[in-house]
């Protein structure tokens, strides 16, 4: 198969961009071409493909760009092939019209690049992750038709998503899935919770979806943590470390993670370091200061390679309001870190299976968080069980069903009433 994978960027290169990128390199370890379509090139990420072997091509949409009319002639069968089917939309409600007028106004040109992409490529299949991109994809039907298979993968709770955020884009997207899901061939959620609001949200247009656990277990997990860690809380004798990764966002609730830490803090002698970059990071530190604990929190920013900190750290906490699966569960148990993790929707207690292999404590809560670790510092689980849950989430057991699942043959993801262009 010829095969595209489209997201916005990789500039972030974490997340959902590193799964596309392994997801990339498998698929193309397999044998088939493989083109990573993005709009914004920059990233570390886009290096390490450029020199993978076998090659994963890399695209920047702008270069298949075909002028102002080119976009705004795909703007109109877009909306043309939204509005001329009344049963569509009577039957997804008016939610959705809004904010699909808004994106395809836009001036940008993904919508009529990635058609001039399908029609000089002669892709087989197109995959696409996150919200935007997977909109464009499905809008791409009244472009190409049947040329090319179309797969969108969804790697958020979408409505929990939708009602915690401020973004009216991010609020709107459950109307949109509402509506567009029916026009792809395949729906791919990330874990079992983000099938079923996917389902709920969506009913029938959502058909069946189909479940791939994201690749996050990486088999050089092992040489990636003996590197130094480059901190000095962690390379040298000291205190336990309680260690948080991500975005310093709301979603992740790190705000909730101070305050378990400052109770952890008055019963014993620990520190935490959280990796990320985010709009949130002044507030942080503030909250700790306010807390008491600012000499024992370091906020380093984004770490290419985590590795080596959840290698040394004594406890990885989880603190997120919700999620989509969650590798960094998968990451700190691949190097033997006992977890603690929210019982957030969705993905970590799939990974923990149920709290087998970590605690897992109601979201919001400092109280029951504080509870765990102090529970987790005395009674760590075994290394060794933490790392064979992990080689669970395997790359080989994705990329074969990411293989069967895009070249058609696993029929349980192609959703029921879906309409051809």
């Amino acid at each position: 198969m010829k095969i595209g994978i489209y997201l916005r960027s990789v500039a972030s290169s974490r997340g959902a961009e590193q799964v596309a990128a392994a997801i990339a390199r498998g698929l193309a370890a397999r044998g088939h071409p493989v083109d990573l379509i993005v709009e914004d090139s920059g990233g570390w990420l886009l290096e390490e493909l450029a020199a993978h072997v076998p090659p994963v091509g890399v695209v920047v949409l702008g270069t298949f760009a075909s002028g102002r009319l080119g976009h705004r002639m795909a703007q109109a069968r877009a909306v043309a092939s939204a509005f001329l089917r009344p049963s569509g939309w009577r039957r997804a409600g008016t939610a959705w019209v809004a904010p699909f007028l808004r994106v395809i106004r836009r001036d940008d040109p993904p919508l009529a690049a990635l058609a001039r992409y399908v029609s000089q490529a002669r892709p087989d299949v197109l995959l696409s992750l996150l919200n935007y991109p997977n909109l464009v994809l499905a809008l791409l039907a009244p472009l190409v038709g049947d040329r090319v298979r179309r797969v969108v993968s969804v790697h958020n709770h979408l409505s929990t998503a939708a009602a915690r955020s401020e973004s009216r884009w991010v609020r709107s997207v459950p109307a949109l899935m509402r509506r567009f899901l029916r026009d792809v061939d395949a729906i791919v959620a990330t874990s079992h919770g983000v099938a079923a609001d996917l389902e709920a949200l969506a009913g029938p247009a959502a058909g069946a979806v189909r479940v791939i656990h994201n690749p996050g277990y990486r088999p050089e997990a092992d040489q990636l943590a003996a590197e130094p860690s480059g901190h000095p809380w962690l390379d040298a004798p000291g205190p336990p470390v309680v260690l948080g990764v991500g975005k310093l966002k709301p979603q992740k609730d790190f705000a909730t993670l101070l305050r378990a830490f400052a109770r952890l803090r008055r019963a014993r002698s620990a520190r935490l370091v959280i990796l990320g970059e985010g709009s949130e990071r002044e507030a942080l530190l503030a909250l700790a200061k306010e807390l008491g604990i600012g000499d024992d929190v370091d906020l380093p920013g984004f770490v290419r390679n985590p590795y080596p900190f959840y290698a040394r750290s004594a406890v990885f906490a989880l603190s997120s309001a919700w999620e989509g699966f969650g590798n960094v569960v998968v990451e700190a148990l691949a190097c033997g870190c006992s977890v603690v993790s929210t019982d957030c929707p969705s993905g970590p207690a799939e990974i923990l299976d149920g709290g087998r292999f970590g605690r897992l404590v109601p979201v919001g809560d400092d109280a029951a968080l504080a509870a765990a670790l102090v529970s987790t510092l005395d009674a760590p689980q075994a290394p060794e069980t933490s790392r064979a849950r992990a080689r669970d989430f395997s790359l080989d057991a994705a990329i074969a069903a990411w293989e069967a699942l895009l070249a058609g043959s696993d029929e349980t993801s192609r959703p029921e009433g879906r309409r051809r262009a």
